[in-house]
């Protein structure tokens, strides 16, 4: 036979299955089955350029000494205790080859991630009923599929290998890299698949004592890891990390938001320090994951728990779909004072996020995929002090054209979104501002009526990376979509000095614009009584 005996009945790790036959034609598809961030990573829109620069033609340093020392300066360990995997998963297989021989036994307390069979079995080890006597301890936390922290799942010391999963560390729960320092029989296993974004990239790591250190280098392949994901994660750990921290912060705060709103169905909700949800619904689950797939909602089921899913935490967007396909209510309406717009905005040409909230101080987070464009969206939010976070994924390979004009329509669609019926605002925004020899005019009319008439006379076909006849067509997009006239009039004699200064016009207008009047006491700055 030409198959192992002991590998002939092992099946593939797959994530939810079965749901492309049951979602109606046409409908948008949200996967909440697989446990990753909603969005990539905020430097990831503008990455294609760099990544052109990686050689293909080469293999990989495959020492990943570079990567190694990002992981080290992010996790406090030595890079002599650091191994680089092909995502997370291939460092809990290296752990079981290095340890398991032949009719070796290990244990995970159950129910547990499938690949802990899957990688126990390769190596030709069983996993026992009991973790007395084993040779290798799978312990997960924060707990998949559940979300508990489970610290108390690791065992004394007992002359075999204990392995902790850590991959959903930065969510919450206990930090146990310490007991790498502390015990010889320790090995951590993180990743940079969740809390990072960069799950299609497979990126991960072991934290490891330098003696299993060593070995688990000697076993682990070549090169495994390619040389771009390699870039994007030494890119991802050297960036800002602030902004992957907001999204995690966001991600909790979503996790926070839903778990209550779930329990009012009568469903039991696992406490979780992951990004999900585990819900024992104490009945059969068929009901409920047909209204969601409906919905174009994949969540994660169980063949072994009949009457639990699990829950991957969307954006606010998405958990609200989730809430509404289920019965319950989505998000309140933002109270009084709080003017924020979201969009998500998805065609086969772009997917766009944005959020922007008019009564901030100036903050923002811009990805829009071309530089020029963000630096001009920036000025934007921090000249109007409104508050905006944006991230696209554009077919920038085709042109400029789609990205542009699509963050113009969501940003417009957002701003419309925030004002809400527009009563007690000024309504007129008028500003001039000026950059060197160049000087920009704006004014605008909250009104409720698209217009725009812009007299910018760009002498070359680009502005750095943005195309000169897109400029008039953004603000043309922007003002359709947020319903609003932009009048903008300017010159200069250097194009980039131009359009900033009518970007930064045009954010001291809206500021002046989107302000509530005291004089009005709420009502609509309209003779009509309406906008």
């Amino acid at each position: 036979m030409i198959i192992r005996e002991d590998l002939a009945d092992v099946e593939p790790y797959r994530w939810q299955e079965g749901w492309e036959q049951r979602i109606p034609p046409g409908t948008a598809v949200i996967r909440l089955d697989q446990n990753t961030q909603p969005r990539p990573p905020a430097w990831y829109a503008g990455s294609a350029a760099w990544l052109a620069s990686v050689a293909v033609n080469r293999y990989p340093d495959s020492s990943y000494l570079r990567l190694r020392e990002a992981i080290s300066e992010y996790t406090g360990f030595p890079a002599d205790q650091i191994v680089a995997t092909a995502g997370a998963d291939e460092g809990l297989t290296l752990c079981a080859l290095l340890t398991l021989s032949r009719g070796d036994t290990a244990y995970a307390r159950q129910p547990c991630y499938g690949l802990y069979e899957g990688a126990t079995a390769l190596a030709g080890g069983v996993l026992a009923d009991r973790p007395d006597g084993v040779r290798l301890t799978w312990v997960c936390s924060p707990h998949n599929p559940t979300g508990q922290d489970s610290p108390g799942d690791v065992p004394d010391p007992n002359g075999g290998l204990v392995v902790i999963d850590q991959a959903y560390i930065e969510f919450g729960g206990t930090d146990l890299s310490g007991l790498v320092r502390e015990r010889d029989d320790v090995v951590v296993v993180r990743t940079l698949s969740k809390a990072f974004a960069l799950a299609g990239a497979r990126v991960g790591y072991l934290l490891a004592p330098p003696a299993i250190a060593r070995k688990l280098e000697a076993i682990r392949p070549p090169g495994s890891i390619s040389s771009f994901s390699d870039a994007l994660a030494v890119r991802a750990l050297t960036e800002d990390r602030s902004l992957m921290e907001a999204d995690v912060a966001e991600t909790v705060a979503e996790r926070e938001r839903m778990r209550p709103a779930l329990s009012g169905l009568g469903w039991q909700i696992s406490p979780s320090s992951a990004n999900f949800l585990f819900a024992d619904l104490g009945e059969p689950i068929e009901p409920w994951i047909s209204r969601l797939l409906s919905a174009g909602i994949v969540v994660r089921t169980f063949d072994a728990l009949p009457t639990c899913l699990r829950i991957t935490i969307g954006s606010p967007a998405q958990n609200d779909q989730v809430l509404e396909a289920l019965g319950l209510a989505p998000r309140a309406p933002a109270a009084p004072g709080e003017r924020t717009g979201r969009v998500e905005r998805s065609t086969r040409e772009t997917r766009i996020d944005v959020e922007w909230s008019l009564d901030g101080s100036g903050r923002s987070q811009i990805a829009a995929g071309i530089g020029f464009l963000d630096h001009m969206l920036t000025a934007l939010a921090f000249h109007s002090l409104t508050d905006l976070r944006l991230s696209c994924l554009g077919d920038l390979w085709v042109d400029e054209h789609h990205t542009v004009e699509d963050v113009a329509i969501a940003l417009g669609t957002a701003l419309d979104r925030a004002l809400g019926d527009r009563a007690g605002i000024v309504r007129y925004g008028d500003a001039r501002a000026p950059l060197d020899e160049a000087l920009c005019h704006a004014t605008v009319d909250l009104g409720g009526r698209g217009h725009a008439a812009v007299d910018l006379p760009l002498r070359d076909v680009r502005v750095g990376g943005l195309p000169a006849s897109l400029v008039p067509h953004f603000f043309d997009s922007l003002s359709r979509a947020g319903r609003l006239a932009i009048h903008l009039q300017g010159h200069g004699d250097d194009d980039h000095h131009l359009v900033e200064a009518a970007f930064k016009a045009l954010a001291l207008a809206l500021r002046q614009a989107v302000a509530v009047d005291p004089g009005r006491a709420g009502s609509l700055p309209s003779t009509k009584g309406a906008i």
